[in-house]
């Protein structure tokens, strides 16, 4: 890496800047038109000055366009009045540049809603500010989870989470064969995307979601609208006696707990697996270091988990009185780890 890359890399003007965009949704609010730095600030809920200011800077960036003078310089009279308070500039008009589509909120890949200051993205940004001391104490200051979660950050997590698996969700219904089971536990499957996959492909299947109760509502609604029928268990997994079942799905969740919780969950679902059954453990793999090593530092700075290699698995669910019997690979989102009684 040369010193100019390693400064690039090291920046925080840019990543903020998109996300100050973001959270205010410059994107959507440009989609209509172009519009003066006052208009959009009006309604960005921002103040026109500091708007047109970081407005200026990601139009040098490339991430929208402005389509007039964005002042007006006449002489010494002109400069005394920009000192003076702002006075002498006219008006500037931005306009939704390429890169800027990708902040549209419907934009593939949500990509606003992941850079979103307020919501789950937001919180997840902020926890790297710690990351010094994290690093040096071994972890944060206070561990966290969904329950610790303001109720608007909890709320966008689940949104993320199932606007993700409404995408996966119908390729792990389609990479193994769910009729050989009865009745499959969606183990922290928040608002019931991937178990909506799932039933709608497998009709014959019985559904039961277990969540914390702060997603239990949303979920049934989601549950309603999408036509299925399913059961509906809330509480802290840790707490609860999960229903016999011969399928249990794991979707991103054991990489929230460390080692001791993540075999206790997986010994829960082994408890009350029907013969025959299977645990589906759905992680990030660690055949793209990069990415599992971006995963693993979020974990250590969210302060609960961690990544986890496929020979770490193996040990875990092996703790848990589980041998692994497959691997599938979808052709969207995490493979599928399945794990059978020993």
């Amino acid at each position: 890496m040369t010193p100019a890359e390693l400064a690039a890399a090291s920046d925080l003007i840019l990543p903020m800047a998109i996300r100050v965009a973001a959270t205010l949704r410059v994107a959507d609010l440009l989609a209509d038109g172009p519009l003066t730095s006052t208009a959009l600030a009006d309604k960005a809920g921002a103040d026109p000055e500091a708007l047109r200011r970081l407005m200026n800077y990601l139009v040098a960036r490339g991430l929208f366009q402005a389509t007039g003078d964005e002042e007006q310089r006449e002489g010494e009279g002109a400069s005394a009045g920009r000192l003076g308070g702002g006075q002498g500039r006219a008006e500037a008009r931005f306009a939704l540049g390429e890169g800027g589509r990708w902040l549209l909120d419907d934009a593939p890949g949500s990509m606003r809603k992941w850079l979103d200051l307020e919501g789950f993205g937001g919180h997840m940004d902020r926890a790297f500010f710690g990351l010094l001391g994290t690093v040096r104490d071994g972890g944060p200051v206070a561990a966290g989870n969904k329950l610790s979660l303001s109720a608007g950050a909890a709320a966008s997590y689940d949104e993320l989470m199932g606007e993700r698996a409404r995408t996966e969700g119908p390729a792990l219904a389609q990479v193994l064969d769910w009729s050989r089971f009865t009745h499959v536990v969606d183990v922290g499957g928040g608002t019931g995307a991937q178990l909506i996959a799932l039933l709608t492909a497998f009709p014959a299947l019985r559904g039961t979601l277990v969540e914390l109760p702060a997603s239990i509502e949303t979920a049934q609604r989601e549950f309603s609208k999408a036509g299925v029928t399913c059961d509906v268990l809330g509480g802290n997994l840790f707490e609860l006696e999960l229903p016999q079942a011969d399928a249990f799905v794991l979707r991103y969740l054991l990489h929230s707990f460390e080692d001791d919780q993540a075999v206790e969950a997986l010994t829960k679902c082994r408890n009350a697996l029907l013969p025959g059954g299977s645990v589906l453990v759905l992680e990030a793999s660690d055949t793209v270091p990069a990415v599992f090593a971006a995963m693993d530092l979020l974990m250590l700075v969210l302060g609960h988990g961690r990544e986890r290699t496929l020979a770490e698995y193996d040990a875990a669910a092996a703790a848990a009185g589980l041998r692994r019997a497959a691997i599938h690979t979808p052709t969207a989102g995490p493979r599928a780890l399945e794990y059978v009684a020993h």
